[in-house]
């Protein structure tokens, strides 16, 4: 008997070392980009923000994790068109990255992986608006303006792309979704709603646009409810009528960096970028966008660097 319990013991221990390895040390990268996926379609802003973490040696993007899930935070990419609404997407692929970072021991090596992930709307359940830069800021816009973008909404596309991403062109559309939050993400996301004028950084960010592009430049760090747009004799164009002219997101790959510390840690979601869009337009025209990443940007070979630039 006095040996029997010592083995038991062991044993224990051993199913649960077992276990561990498994969920954690021998843990998909890809199964961390499907979750994460799952999470934001369900709209659940506390759940999707948990699955941001860094690598050594790096920081979220300005404002926390969630600006990466919500509009006003201004944060490009962005997949607040993505958060709380249907869409579907295949298996995901999966690419190791150059990482040459030193560590003490092959547990604490850290690890990058790039995991793409082909994603789809159908227009009959939902499916993202692609907006002209200026009506996506606020902007009124006359409907020859309106038809000239219509010819190639390609042009520029990389200016606040996601950003100009919306699930509709009625007032509010922008909004975050309203749910109950742990305390740290509310105010994370508290955070991300005030104004400019109360945040000090906020305050430098917006002289720096002002002295690099200008003072006009200034309405592009915020989006805004989409602009109207009016007809020649200057009367309001019906929102129906303009939601039916605009294109929308048909599919892309989204492409997300995948990073833990090391072995004994979970896999977290660092950054992403949506490529190879594909919008499509009510007639059944579709345009593959070709200048939807700055024009400086990095590859997109994952094996080259960074997958996207943050």
């Amino acid at each position: 008997m006095r040996v029997l319990f010592p083995l038991i013991f062991v044993f224990i221990l051993f199913l649960v070392f077992s276990s561990w390895k498994h969920t954690v040390v021998e843990a998909d990268p890809r199964a961390e980009g499907v979750a994460f996926l799952k999470d934001v379609r369900d709209g659940g802003l506390a759940k999707s923000v948990k699955h941001f973490g860094g690598n050594t040696c790096r920081c979220p993007a300005k404002g926390g994790w969630g600006s990466y899930l919500i509009y006003v935070s201004g944060q490009e990419p962005n997949l607040a068109f993505m958060t709380g609404h249907r869409f579907t997407f295949g298996d995901p692929v999966m690419t190791r990255m150059k990482n040459d970072r030193k560590a003490l021991s092959p547990w604490q090596k850290p690890e990058d992986f790039a995991i793409d992930i082909p994603i789809a709307f159908d227009n009959k359940v939902y499916a993202p608006l692609f907006l002209p830069l200026n009506m996506a800021y606020g902007d009124k816009m006359t409907q020859a303006q309106l038809d000239e973008f219509l010819k190639d909404p390609d042009k520029d596309a990389w200016k606040g792309f996601t950003l100009r991403m919306r699930p509709s062109l009625k007032p509010g559309a922008i909004a975050p979704p309203n749910e109950p939050l742990p305390k740290t993400a509310a105010e994370e996301f508290k955070d991300l709603e005030k104004k400019p004028a109360e945040e000090k950084d906020e305050a430098s960010t917006e002289d720096a646009v002002r002295e690099a592009l200008g003072a006009k430049a200034l309405k592009y760090l915020k989006p805004k409810d989409a602009g109207a747009v009016v007809d020649a004799d200057g009367k309001p164009v019906p929102t129906d009528k303009v939601e039916a002219e605009l294109p929308h997101l048909k599919s892309a790959t989204l492409r997300l960096h995948v990073v833990r510390r090391g072995a004994l840690n979970d896999w977290t979601i660092y950054h992403f970028g949506l490529m190879y869009p594909v919008l499509e337009f009510n007639d059944g025209r579709e345009v593959h966008l070709e200048h939807d990443r700055r024009p400086s940007s990095l590859p997109r070979d994952p094996t080259q660097g960074e997958p996207v630039s943050p």
